[in-house]
């Protein structure tokens, strides 16, 4: 079994002793656990330009299985042009990761993940019943899942994202991510790119507590029927200094499907195409869509409908 070295050398994440630890998927799961367990440090140090190729799941639960064990602690992963990726030889289905609250919090930095999924729920992450998935400058890739092709969050659990891409998962509903009742997630300075999904939000799908983005692109993504960037279930959704565009949707909506309440500030949605409100189809359920120093314009083939319905946008 190889060696787990714990170096006493100061972190660059809270200044934690780092476990240090060499291209070897055994050793990522022996050091996963010690976090865990509070026997290892919490802060993983993963071997550079290192891919972690999983053929079988380290860990199962009710929602599926996982490549690495279930995060129970508070773990941090430290990626330099480094990859955890599912085999695409393996012939079990399974995610990445799944984080478990309410103590469960794991951080990913600089870190690709990839080819995870063909489950229920979450192709790369699932942070669930109170758990918390922090991402910084990473990837997630290639993944498939019906709910969240990339990301579910589930029960009440929180997603913050930074300076990452979401890009070319695939979903029943959230292309990329899919926040479930009671989540938070916030996305800032990211990009949701080329996902798609066979029936709502291509790129994203929100029925949670909460959806925050700032800073960000999301563009390319595809829902076949309704929200080709973001359909928005019933949640309020805050939307600043963003685009949306180049998305499609295959009924309503091809920028934003809104059925909650959501703000756009400082914010462009453009060059979206759907059947009809090709940047914005509002529904009628008690929901609105306000803009604030925003602009809904060259959308096919129109930019918001019903007619009236979002106060500001014309066609």
């Amino acid at each position: 079994m190889p060696v787990v070295a714990v170096l006493g050398l100061a972190g660059p994440v809270d200044a934690a002793p780092l476990a240090a630890i060499p291209c070897d998927v055994t050793a990522l799961n022996n050091a996963i656990i010690a976090a865990n367990n509070n026997t290892g440090p919490q802060t993983i140090r993963l071997a550079r330009k290192c891919v972690y190729n999983v053929l079988t799941p380290a860990s199962t639960g009710g929602l599926g299985a996982n490549a690495l064990p279930k995060i129970t602690g508070t773990v941090t992963l430290l990626g330099n042009q480094t990859t955890i990726r599912r085999d695409p030889d393996a012939a079990d289905s399974f995610r990445i990761a799944q984080i478990d609250g309410p103590n469960g919090r794991l951080t990913v930095e600089g870190v690709t993940a990839t080819g995870g999924g063909y489950l229920d729920y979450a192709g790369t992450y699932l942070p669930t019943d109170g758990g918390t998935l922090i991402l910084r400058r990473s990837t997630v890739t290639n993944s498939t899942a019906n709910q969240g092709g990339a990301i579910y969050v589930n029960q009440g659990s929180t997603l913050e994202i930074y300076d990452s891409v979401l890009r070319d998962s695939a979903a029943q509903r959230g292309g990329a991510i899919s926040n479930g009742p009671g989540s938070t997630t916030l996305l800032q300075k990211t990009r949701v790119l080329g996902n798609q999904a066979t029936e709502l939000g291509g790129g994203i799908f929100t029925a949670g507590t909460s959806l925050t983005i700032k800073n960000s692109h999301i563009g390319g993504n595809r829902a076949f029927q309704q929200g080709g960037g973001i359909y928005n279930d019933r949640a309020p959704m805050n939307i600043s200094s963003t685009t949306i565009a180049n998305n499609r949707a295959g009924d309503l909506g091809g920028g934003i499907a809104n059925d909650g309440t959501t703000t756009l500030t400082n914010s462009q949605v453009r060059r979206n195409v759907a059947l009809n409100g090709g940047g914005v189809w509002q529904g009628a359920d008690a929901s609105a869509l306000g803009l604030v120093n925003s602009r809904i314009v060259d959308n096919t083939p129109n930019n918001c409908r019903p007619v009236g319905a979002v106060p500001g946008c014309t066609n």
